[in-house]
């Protein structure tokens, strides 16, 4: 039976924030349109001006707010559909979900940690749509979409070399303890709308669905069998770094 640790999501305060700064920015033109109307300040110029110009920003302020807080919740969504797939992972296997790590200036979080008996695994889950393109030692990747007859491209950072960040922290961590172990990264696609043309390499294991990260995950094999003491151990440096974050 896998051994589940689940740290604190620091994303789910920022998701609560931003949804109560959205609903204030949607009620407060509307008030303030009232007030406009029901005190006549369209009379004095300078007052006008400065309502219009208050609810004008507020509704661009409503659009920012609103377009980060679908970015967070939509990776909010992504990581419980990594969570509900691994759940049904074979084996007696540690996972740590959220998990913060930190060594020296490097800091970042893990959405997931899978210590199994064939190696240390980072899983990075990404809930976009669209197609997604870019190569493994780009800066940045292009998402596009097809929304109301328009072509949107946006862009994001590199995940490859987010996980390679990821991947040197944690190593960090375990040399330091004494642990010395190989660790894989998987990049992960939750999504069902998305096409993916990205231009890799063969250490560079992206998954697109449930199914095939399931299958990745249940064959992997790095040649090297884990004890459960051994397990243990790295398992236990991981969770005494974090907290001491």
């Amino acid at each position: 039976m896998n051994k589940v640790i689940r740290c604190r999501n620091t994303n789910n305060r920022k998701i609560a924030a931003l949804l109560v700064v959205q609903v204030l920015l949607g009620v407060f033109p509307v008030l303030m349109l009232l007030a406009f109307v029901f005190f006549r300040l369209f009379e004095q110029q300078i007052l006008a001006v400065v309502f219009i110009g208050l609810i004008f920003l507020s509704n661009a302020a409503y659009v920012i707010v609103g377009r980060r807080y679908n970015i967070l919740n939509s990776g909010r969504r992504g990581e419980k559909q990594l969570f509900r797939a691994v759940k049904r992972l074979s084996g007696n296997n540690i996972v740590f979900c959220n998990l913060p790590v930190r060594y020296k200036r490097g800091r970042s979080e893990l959405d997931m940690l899978i210590i199994s008996h064939k190696g240390v695994i980072i899983v990075e889950v990404k809930n976009h749509g669209g197609t997604i393109q870019g190569s493994w030692k780009a800066d940045k990747w292009e998402q596009r979409k097809y929304y109301r007859d328009k072509n949107t491209v946006q862009q994001m950072d590199n995940p490859i070399k987010q996980m390679r960040r990821q991947r040197d922290i944690v190593k960090s961590i375990l040399n330091a303890a004494g642990e010395d172990v190989w660790i894989d990264t998987v990049l992960y696609f939750s999504g069902d709308n998305v096409k993916l043309k990205l231009n890799l390499r063969e250490i560079d294991y992206v998954c697109l669905g449930s199914k095939e990260l399931m299958h990745f995950l249940e064959n992997y094999d790095r040649g090297e069998v884990l004890s459960r003491s051994r397990m243990e151990n790295i398992a236990k440096i991981m969770n005494d770094a974090r907290e001491n974050i």
